[in-house]
């Protein structure tokens, strides 16, 4: 092999080097929608069929933040589920993030009916709601739209809603969205950058 075929691999070789340690010091690759800077979130008093539940009390955690109603038939259950198994692969690690489901229709909902849907996707998940008046008030702190719609001839209604997911990093601020859609090992990803940035 001649000098100049050396040269030229070892250019070839440096510049491989050079890209690879560029690479290693970009911020990892996101599923959802990250948000920087985070945003500060108020705080919020809802009601779980325990009681009153605060968010600043989960301080120290992440908590992942779900607006629905328990009527949904598709894109709630399918939320909460994905949540339960991205979870479920976490492990130990899993007991760092709580998952807070809110209904928005308290019509239908009680502190105690939400609590129970909650938990039957995950014995950890939280389920609260509270007056139609602070439901608003606590969706438009945190840029969710909902929307009651007319009742059927049985009385039946469905809730448009926003269908995305919240995570506030353990200050309480909000650090990343999650589309629907996404699958559990994508959301796993993201969580497991988030523990690293803790």
């Amino acid at each position: 092999m001649n000098r100049q075929a050396i040269l030229f691999f070892g250019l070839v070789l440096l510049f491989i080097a050079a890209l690879l340690g560029y690479q290693s010091l970009l911020p990892p690759q996101m599923n959802g929608s990250a948000i920087e800077p985070p945003a500060a979130m108020g705080d919020f008093t809802l009601q779980s069929g325990s009681g009153d539940v605060t968010l600043s009390q989960f301080q120290g955690q992440y908590v992942i933040l779900y607006f629905g109603y328990t009527s949904c038939p598709d894109v709630c259950p399918t939320t909460l589920a994905g949540l339960r198994e991205a979870l479920s692969r976490l492990g130990d690690k899993a007991s760092q993030f709580q998952v807070i489901f809110v209904s928005v229709d308290p019509g239908r909902d009680s502190p105690a009916y939400a609590s129970t849907y909650a938990s039957r996707f995950n014995s950890a998940f939280l389920g609260l709601t509270g007056s139609a008046e602070t439901i608003g008030v606590v969706a438009k702190q945190f840029g969710i739209f909902y929307k009651l719609n007319p009742a059927d001839a049985s009385g039946f209604y469905t809730v448009d809603h926003t269908a995305s997911v919240l995570v506030l990093n353990p200050s309480g601020s909000l650090v990343l969205t999650w589309p629907y859609g996404l699958q559990p090992d994508q959301l796993e990803e993201d969580m497991r950058v988030l523990l690293k940035k803790k």
